[in-house]
């Protein structure tokens, strides 16, 4: 019996040695990637916005969204993709979202589709990933730009998407703003919904609704308004293009929550 509760106490002891352990890596890398991260936005503020305060009330919209071989202003950017696409090419963008803590690069791997779900902005692997454009997606001509991003237990990358399951936390923010070469877009929130990450053949899914036509858009609307958490009052009409942002969500096997937003 003696030697019983020895050999129990061993495995005890062993046990927390190695769930500690686990502890201060998590810990170590979750403090790791938000240096990284902080580090890329450093490098990537344009210089003629430091002084910007409150947001995007503070950037003045242009009349129309550059069209695709224009060239932008330049003015309503904030970040300088250019750089950051001469360190990677695979960045396409920069998401954020005022007064929450999404404010990330947008890579897009055509090669590796899912590349950027486990690895930083130089390569190296991560279980934190960063957020990443749809493979099948295309800046300039897709109607449904899909952003995928990591839930994290310590509430960075996309976790704060969550947030949007209250309708009150929706409607104090609802604009979304994605910079490109091509210039910046503001979004504004129109639908979110719970959706299942993988589906049977045959069966819609959000995640396939990416070029649509008439009859297309038209079954998104429908599936949305029937799906959506609530109503927030915005509704898409036909030519809209819309931006997804989706996370992990566990309110069910393989869960996925999505925030589907319109360019207006």
């Amino acid at each position: 019996m003696k030697r019983l509760a020895a050999a129990l106490a061993v495995l005890l002891v062993l046990g927390s040695t190695v769930a500690a352990c686990w502890l201060v890596n998590v810990w170590h890398e979750s403090k790791e990637q938000e240096a990284k991260i902080a580090e890329i936005r450093k490098m990537a503020v344009r210089g003629t916005v430091t002084d910007l305060k409150g947001g995007l009330e503070s950037v003045a919209k242009p009349s129309a969204a550059p069209k695709s071989g224009e060239e932008s202003s330049g003015g309503f950017v904030l970040h300088d993709l250019a750089l950051l696409k001469e360190k990677n090419p695979d960045c396409v963008g920069w998401i954020s979202i005022p007064g929450t803590g999404i404010d990330f690069p947008v890579m897009q791997s055509t090669d590796v589709p899912d590349f950027y779900l486990e690895h930083d902005f130089e390569g190296n692997y991560t279980d934190y990933g960063l957020p990443f454009l749809d493979e099948r997606c295309s800046l300039d001509t897709s109607d449904n730009l899909i952003i995928y991003g990591h839930h994290m237990n310590d509430g960075s990358m996309f976790s704060v998407l969550l947030n949007y399951v209250d309708e009150d936390y929706c409607a104090a923010h609802t604009e979304i703003l994605l910079e490109t070469e091509q210039g910046a877009e503001i979004y504004q929130v129109a639908a979110v919904v719970r959706e299942k990450g993988s589906y049977a053949d045959g069966e819609w899914s959000l995640f396939d609704q990416i070029n649509m036509g008439a009859d297309s858009f038209n079954t998104l609307v429908e599936n949305l308004r029937g799906r959506r958490l609530y109503d927030t009052g915005r509704e898409f009409v036909f030519g809209d293009r819309l931006l997804t942002l989706v996370t992990c969500e566990y309110s069910q096997n393989n869960g996925r929550l999505a925030v589907i937003a319109v360019n207006d």
